[in-house]
């Protein structure tokens, strides 16, 4: 004899599912929902009226105007955010856009940044003599703040404008 699947016991073939659903276990399924429901509702119920009568008890806090403005100790939230930003970026430009002393015993002065843009254009930046992970300073190019180079030292040897080596390189 063949095994088949859904072969029953006694040998015949069924393709379907030999028993279905109690409808006794769907009315005790339905009715479990329908009570658990109702006690959700009788629980939610309960606990309103018990913070309701809670309620009578505490009175409403007293208004601004009866007890007057009272400022909080510091640190206080800022009152007036916008103001408090306008003024903060006035006084921020106004250091970028002025002359004044930040040590005058040490004699340092804060330079506006278009003069300082300025100054830095026409000197250059400054160059270390040595540095310690290349060779020295002489033996480099040097930029310009406008862009451009200027020749080593003289005595220094040239350097190659492709220090990797390769095909580029020219005598």
């Amino acid at each position: 004899m063949e095994a088949r699947h859904g072969a029953g016991q006694a040998g015949h073939i069924q393709g379907y599912e030999g028993t279905d659903t109690s409808v006794h276990n769907v009315a005790l399924l339905a009715g479990a929902f329908v009570g658990l429901l109702i006690f959700g509702f009788i629980v939610g119920y309960g606990t309103f009226k018990i913070l309701s009568l809670e309620e009578g008890t505490v009175s409403a806090p007293p208004g601004l105007v009866q007890t007057g403005r009272v400022l909080p100790p510091a640190p206080r939230l800022q009152v007036e955010a916008h103001k408090d930003l306008t003024s903060y970026l006035k006084d921020q430009q106004e250091t970028l856009d002025t002359y004044g002393w930040i040590d005058q015993k040490a004699g340092v002065v804060r330079i506006p940044i278009d003069r300082a843009m300025d100054l830095l254009l026409e000197k250059g930046l400054p160059v270390r003599a040595e540095s310690a992970g290349g060779p020295p300073a002489s033996q480099t190019k040097a930029t310009t703040g406008a862009g451009k180079q200027t020749a080593p030292p003289a005595g220094a040897a040239p350097t190659s404008p492709n220090p990797g080596g390769g095909p580029d390189d020219s005598p």
